[in-house]
Formats: structure tokens, sequence, C-alpha cells
């Protein structure tokens, strides 16, 4: 099972909103990775539903509301880009010269700056200094 899916304890893949592959709430992009399908497939779909019913826009703004966010939305991203370019590089193995591109450095770039920002919001948060303060107390 690949990272991108994340269980819950049924064994089946959460239901949550991709905010990162979204569009506009990630409803669509996390309907499409609980689905295994593609993200631009989902949203086709939801907007040929749209143009001749008005059910599914009504629904995805109730989705937008209920389904939770799903947080490990950039480590899986990081995850599948990763995948994607060892898959070129083994593809252009036989070719002269570095197969890394401008845009893949700059989103390990922007994963690596939504990890750093993650951390410092958990080590500035006040049960984090609840924590330190508890354990200083055992010591």
């Amino acid at each position: 099972m690949s990272p991108a899916t994340e269980p819950n304890s049924a064994g089946r893949p959460r239901l949550t909103r991709n905010k990162v592959d979204g569009k506009l709430g990630g409803v669509c992009a996390g309907i499409a990775d609980y689905l295994g399908w593609d993200h631009n497939m989902v949203r086709i779909l939801t907007i040929l539903l749209v143009l001749f019913t008005a059910l599914p826009l009504i629904a995805y703004f109730i989705l937008w509301i209920v389904m939770p966010k799903n947080t490990r939305a950039p480590y899986i991203r990081e995850y599948r880009e990763q995948t994607q370019s060892r898959q070129k590089q083994k593809a252009a193995a036989g070719t002269a010269g570095s197969s890394t591109t401008y845009s893949d450095v700059q989103s390990k770039f922007r994963s690596l700056e939504m990890r750093l920002q993650d951390l410092e919001r958990s080590i500035t948060s006040k049960e984090w200094k609840l924590n330190r303060d508890f354990r200083d107390l055992e010591s």
C-alpha cells in the first residue's frame, strides 16, 4: 500500500479533502484519492453533472464543510513526486545529462517549507510548552 492512501481502522483509505492537489476546496481531489481515480477525471465529471443538475453543486459544498482536511497531503504529494521523478530517471538512464527539472526542485523546496512551518507551529504551541514543563517537573 502506498502512503497516498492513509487507511483508517477498517483498512480502507480515509475520505478527506486534499487541499494540496485541490483547486477550490479539495473535495474532488479527495474523492479521487479515495477512489483511486485521476483528479481531473473527477473534476470533469463533477462539472458535467453540475451542468445537467444542481445536485453535485449542493453536495460539493456540503462535503466541503463535512469532510476533514487531509493534513498528510503535502507529504503524500512529495512521495508521489519522488516516485514519478525516479521513474523518469530510470526511463532516461541511457541519456546524458541530469533529468532534474526546475519544477522538481521547486516542488521539493515547497514541501520542505510546509514541513518546516508545521514543525515551527508545533514547537511554538502552548501544548509543546506544557509538555516540556511537565517533563522538567519529572526530572
